[in-house]
């Protein structure tokens, strides 16, 4: 399936009619959750990018800690990457989905679970920046604990080496 048309079916199912694609990229927002869509041609791939947030500037460090865990194996991030943008410095959920294997209703499900997991590190990352806003007394200010409430890998999944 092309590019364009697995992204104008993903927004079409959704109600966005004529959702706009600039040079091979598309943003939407979901679940109050800014995603972007990034065409590679070089692998026939989409680069799909849930942004989180930022964090406050005494939280770099830990942040970062519990990110590089959460990242280690994917034990944190089913199957994606935590990372932060360059330019905005954003912090975001970076996975890669092969054009050739997936159709709207797989696409659909794998990019639900990233953004599933997306939201559960926008809830750490909210929780880190005001400890007092955690829910149920949830601890995760500290590095460890934030990795540790991050899903972890889906059954059956696999790591591409």
């Amino acid at each position: 399936m092309e590019f364009n048309e697995l992204i104008h079916s993903f927004a079409a199912r959704h109600g966005i009619a004529d959702l706009p694609i600039d040079n091979g990229t598309a943003v939407l927002e979901i679940d109050d959750m800014t995603v972007g869509f990034v065409y590679q041609p070089a692998s026939d791939s989409v680069v799909v990018v849930a942004e989180i947030g930022y964090p406050e500037s005494d939280l770099s460090s830990q942040l970062a800690s519990a990110m590089m865990k959460a990242n280690y194996l994917f034990a944190g991030t089913a199957g994606a990457v935590l990372c932060q943008n360059p330019e905005s410095g954003a912090y975001a959920l970076m996975r890669e989905y092969r054009l050739a294997e997936h159709d709207p209703k797989t696409f659909e499900g794998a990019l639900e679970a990233l953004v599933n997991s997306a939201d559960d590190w926008k809830r750490v990352l909210a929780a880190m920046n005001d400890p007092d806003a955690a829910e149920d007394g949830e601890d995760v200010g500290t590095d460890s604990a934030a990795a540790e409430k991050m899903p972890s890998m889906p059954a059956g999944g696999f790591l591409r080496v």
